[in-house]
């Protein structure tokens, strides 16, 4: 695994919390979802 540094707003952040989303594995499968629409 590769650490990334990502900026957000307060609101996201704020979101983030409220929805208890773990923002790691959100990003992670957002790429895999993009990453399959390419290959396609």
């Amino acid at each position: 695994m590769k650490r990334k540094t990502i900026t957000i707003r307060k609101d996201q952040e704020e979101w983030i919390q409220e929805n208890h989303l773990n923002l790691s594995s959100f990003i992670q499968e957002q790429l895999d979802e993009r990453i399959e629409e390419r290959d396609l």
